[in-house]
């Protein structure tokens, strides 16, 4: 990965000129990734790949969706790691009218479905969706590599963006220009390095970067590199972008499972109905739903939540012990920051998937939606004070919701894993 001394092909005109407008901008980088990754697992957990052959000419559809979602959630914590190092983790509310510390788990922070992309032009509507040709050139526009006509920002807060990269262009010229100024001394964040997210980044399906510590302008600039590579692609870039990986599911050469009939093709792609994708509804809410499945509903947005607020506590608990395991550069097991970086993985893997799998599969019965099946809600859900791994156990221990959804037990069902998971405070 080249180290970077200048910005991504950074505009003339961006208007970033102070800390607050930079915390503000990424603010808003933060809240646009988190409203990108529902959608790519939603699609992916509508197809009944499970049930079928993976030989495909290509890689899986469904892991390489939820590859990227990952990579997402890598983006997010890069973001978060730029903030940390500049002393940007203040930023403006969505109304405006006052700044707070900037956290995933927040209701300005959680996004809704539908809802148009922040910041976008001309408008991007996110939506949670069943997979489709039509979807996945939704996630392409999401991820449009930059093009020669950009749009200028005209004021730092008054700026509207066609690509990410575009708006990744600015922050990066932001800090250039900030560093050396009052409003970023890079001498004095070097300390701040271990309330970063450096480790237990884990994705078999996705590219090998990894969360990176952003102690000076270069560091900070490879982060920002990272993400622009990633989702939009660069030039140097061995590794598919997120916008290649799309066109390659578009193009039906990441298939979802090959299933021959007797001419020996592929008889299902993404377009095939319900015979190979789920007919999930589109963008649900657990207030659409009603008795054990609202319920079902429910634990899906509190695994989610879980994840966010795991993610918040990662920040602020120091790794103080970076090199104290029994290997070299192995951290010890009992650390309270390693139990929160597994526990962000064993949540996604152990809790929030299985719980999605099992909306997806669960037709509705009722109301206007009925012959099509649930699907995992992504909103926001308020601890009220509760612990959240303890509101997760209230939720699965739920009388309805253990006898209607008997696979939530056993040893290695949802409940267990729950028990397994770090408990914290928010």
């Amino acid at each position: 990965m080249p180290h970077l001394t200048t910005p991504l092909a950074v505009r003339a005109i961006d208007g970033i000129t102070t800390r607050d407008e930079l915390a503000d901008h990424l603010g808003d980088a933060a809240r646009i990734e988190l409203s990108t990754i529902p959608p790519y697992p939603y699609a992916a957990y509508s197809l009944k790949t499970p049930g079928y052959s993976q030989r495909a000419q290509g890689a899986s559809a469904q892991r390489t969706l939820i590859g990227i979602a990952i990579e997402e959630m890598l983006h997010m914590a890069l973001v978060r790691n730029v903030m940390v190092a500049t002393g940007c983790e203040t930023v403006k509310t969505k109304d405006g009218n006052q700044r707070k510390a900037s956290r995933f788990y927040d209701k300005d922070s959680i996004p809704t479905y539908p809802g148009d992309m922040s910041h976008r032009t001309p408008p991007l509507p996110l939506h949670l969706q069943r997979i489709s040709t039509a979807a996945v050139e939704g996630f392409m526009e999401v991820e449009l590599p930059e093009t020669a006509q950009q749009q200028l920002l005209t004021s730092a807060d008054d700026y509207s963006y066609q690509t990410l990269g575009e708006l990744y262009d600015a922050i990066g010229k932001g800090i250039v220009h900030l560093t050396g100024t009052k409003d970023i001394t890079w001498g004095l964040t070097e300390s701040r390095w271990q309330q970063q997210y450096l480790r237990a980044f884990w994705n078999q399906w996705g590219g090998p970067p990894k969360p990176i510590p952003v102690v000076d302008q270069g560091s900070a600039l490879d982060a920002l590199y990272i993400i622009v590579s990633q989702g939009e692609g660069a030039p140097d870039e061995q590794e598919e972008s997120h916008y290649e990986k799309f066109t390659r599911i578009r193009d039906h050469v990441d298939g979802i499972g090959v299933v021959c009939d007797d001419s020996g093709r592929q008889k299902y792609t993404i377009d095939s109905g319900d015979e190979a994708v789920w007919p999930v509804v589109t963008d649900p809410n657990a207030s659409d739903f009603t008795g054990s499945l609202k319920q079902l509903a429910l634990l899906s947005d509190a695994a989610y939540c879980y994840v966010l607020a795991l993610l918040d506590k990662l920040y602020l608990t120091p790794a103080d012990d970076p090199d104290s395991g029994p290997g070299q550069g192995e951290p010890h097991p009992t650390s309270k920051r390693y139990a929160l970086e597994r526990g962000f993985i064993a949540a996604m893997q152990g809790v929030l998937s299985p719980v999605a799998n099992i909306l997806v599969s669960t037709p509705l019965t009722d109301g206007p939606n009925a012959g099509r099946h649930a699907g995992p809600t992504f909103g926001h859900y308020d601890f009220q004070g509760v612990p959240p791994r303890q509101a997760l156990l209230d939720l699965c221990t739920d009388k309805d919701l253990a006898t209607d959804f008997p696979q939530l037990g056993g040893s290695d069902g949802v409940l267990n894993q729950i028990r397994l998971l770090p408990d914290f405070t928010i």
